[in-house]
């Protein structure tokens, strides 16, 4: 697995190691340039270590439980040192505040342990030199447009060395048994160092009981008490993690250019905010009891859609950006040595039809659970609603964002139906019902349709496309959609069609097809949590626990999952931690719970399944 671990405040995250080193943060926010990048080039990337002095072995990484707060110990012969990382964000009254600083506590245990911290920026993707001043104990390292600021609760004494034609800053000092200490870096908030001194022991150790609380009260609000607890909470605290508070965007990783599939071009740029991604992760919080996740995400939707006259475009910057033109960084080597480096997304520019859908179905769950659908909000499901069906005459690059030829793609058709389904039901609940019949005549149109033409007797299952032979796993999604039960034949016969072909141990593939970079023969985790529900909607829920016991045991010791995972060797693949991996994790486990509480299969009616509550 990826030895690291996530540590975040709702605006921006940062990847920690297990040798201590910080080697993936971008500030402000998730989606800007970064100023450590030392997992995509370890000579030019940057990074920010406190460590024991040559730490060898790697230290053994937890999270402090129910919380983002990670620990990292290094055992060494002469003492433990204990490594707190975190940053500081809580509830201060009715008002949610991340403070912009990572903070890093060290403990020794046992005997003295010698530490070093060394600090070793790459502003602006490494593209930016650092220049390094000092003022009464406080560093400060600049470059380009970002500045950080580190501070600690023990003298600093250290030296600026130039390696590799870079300059770091490195601190090396004795810490004694029974004794906390912290380093502070302080980011976009000089007025903050150099106005007054930065926070002490006292504080730091404050900050940190504070931000646990926070955590820990979020998290009691999770309703899911089965096997998988331990999975659906870590999953919980992840997507959280993932979302950007000021606007309620969920990003779909916090990394970019780690690669699907090695040797090949697929090296993406995920920190942003794809509609689809974002509405499943949302309605996944909120099926766990999360609620006020999706209040914020549907607010920011509403306010996407009149910012741009209801023309919305797949993905955003969290901030609601539209811009994200797509860069190579030619001078960074890469996540082990994979090239290119990306930054930026030209899907921004793709028409991917099952969005809408998405994002209505993600209402309608909000509505279902209690929320109020605005005035204002249903004008946006209308306008989506009203627009559907002609969008649905058109192909486009479906949820694999192909970049070739344009398809008539079974996935984005069902969406486009989800649509209209979700639409109709909105109207009938919240009394707007003049719309109603087109919506009707449309759905059952396009339903029709979807059955007729998208139904394979060649392959026996429902094809990728209309008319084609290629095999999809995104057409599994049709029985917890409600647009057919899973023990419908033609369902039965794509689920058994699918296990043969595309089905690997505990993996799934996406599809078995040359797309127009070649053949992919990673597994894409969402897929594999998708072919468990497909189990479930068929009553074979011992195979489906088995399933999924054997998805989450891909988890890192940490409990994060990639995007993906070789299917041979089982190294993971892809951005990491992912939204996608960890909302199927909430959504198995809780279809799966439903069908033992039931002792039926899951409801593959819409309708009856939302009516039902998470267990226990």
């Amino acid at each position: 697995m990826y030895p690291y671990g996530l540590i975040g405040n709702c605006e921006t995250a940062a990847l920690v190691s297990t040798s201590g080193a910080i080697d993936w943060f971008c500030y402000p926010r998730f989606d800007s340039p970064s100023i450590f990048a030392a997992i995509l080039d370890r000579q030019r990337g940057g990074s920010f270590r406190v460590s024991p002095l040559n730490p060898v072995p790697a230290g053994e990484q937890a999270y402090i439980r129910d919380t983002n707060l990670l620990t990292t110990t290094f055992h060494r012969a002469e003492g433990t040192l204990v490594v707190t990382d975190f940053m500081p964000c809580f509830n201060e009254g009715e008002r949610f505040l991340s403070l912009k600083r990572i903070c890093r506590g060290v403990e020794a245990r046992g005997g003295p342990v010698e530490v070093e911290c060394m600090l070793d920026p790459a502003p602006a993707y490494g593209r930016a030199r650092t220049s390094f001043a000092e003022r009464e104990g406080i560093v400060i390292a600049s470059g380009g447009s970002q500045e950080v600021i580190l501070s600690s609760t023990v003298p600093m004494q250290g030296t600026v060395e130039e390696v590799d034609g870079r300059p770091r800053f490195v601190y090396r000092f004795t810490l004694e048994p029974g004794r906390q200490e912290w380093f502070t870096l302080g980011f976009g908030e000089r007025y903050f160092a150099l106005g007054r001194k930065f926070p002490s022991s006292s504080d730091a150790t404050q900050l940190a009981a504070r931000t646990r609380e926070f955590w820990e009260r979020w998290l009691d609000q999770c309703l899911y008490t089965g096997p998988f607890q331990d999975a659906v909470r870590r999953s919980a605290l992840v997507i959280k993690l993932l979302t950007y508070a000021p606007t309620g965007a969920l990003c779909a990783a916090p990394t970019t250019s780690i690669p699907e599939d090695p040797g090949g071009d697929r090296n993406w740029d995920y920190r942003y905010c794809w509609l689809r991604d974002a509405s499943y992760g949302i309605a996944a919080l909120f099926r766990a009891g999360f609620s006020q996740e999706a209040a914020d995400f549907i607010n920011w939707i509403r306010d996407r859609a009149y910012d741009h006259d209801f023309a919305m475009q797949i993905v955003y910057r969290v901030d609601g950006d539209p811009h994200l033109p797509e860069q190579y960084l030619e001078h960074l080597a890469g996540f082990d040595g994979a090239r290119p480096v990306r930054i930026g997304n030209r899907a921004a520019g793709q028409r991917q039809l099952d969005v809408f859908g998405a994002v209505i179905d993600c209402m309608a769950v909000y509505q279902r659970k209690g929320g109020f659908i605005s005035t204002k909000l249903w004008h946006v499901i209308e306008r989506f609603a009203d627009g559907i069906w002609e969008l649905s005459r058109e192909p486009d690059n479906g949820i694999w964002e192909f970049q070739g030829e344009r398809k008539h793609h079974t996935h984005s058709k069902l969406w486009c139906w989800v649509a209209l389904d979700r639409a109709i039901t909105l109207a009938k609940g919240t009394g707007n019902t003049g719309h109603l019949p087109q919506w009707e005549k449309a759905a059952s149109d396009l339903r029709a349709e979807i059955e007729a033409r998208a139904w394979n007797p060649r392959i026996g299952a429902f094809s990728q496309a209309y008319d084609d032979d290629c095999l999809d796993a995104a057409v599994l999604q049709m029985p917890v959609l409600g647009f057919l039960p899973a023990t419908d034949p033609r369902m039965r016969a794509t689920i058994e069609t699918l296990s043969q072909r595309l089905l690997n141990g505990p993996y799934v593939r996406r599809y078995d097809c040359r797309d127009d970079q070649g053949y992919l023969s990673a597994a894409f985790l969402l897929c594999s949590f998708w072919y468990v529900d497909g189990l479930i909607g068929m009553d074979r829920l011992d195979a489906a626990e088995r399933q999924l016991a054997q998805l989450i045991d891909l988890s890192s010791p940490l409990g994060l999952l990639a995007e993906g995972n070789d299917p041979v060797s089982g190294s993971p693949l892809g951005n990491f931690p992912q939204a996608y991996s960890h909302l199927g994790v909430i959504d198995s486990a809780v279809r799966l719970e439903r069908a033992r509480t039931a002792q039926q299969p899951q409801p593959a009616d819409f309708h009856s399944e939302e009516r039902q509550q998470v267990a226990g």
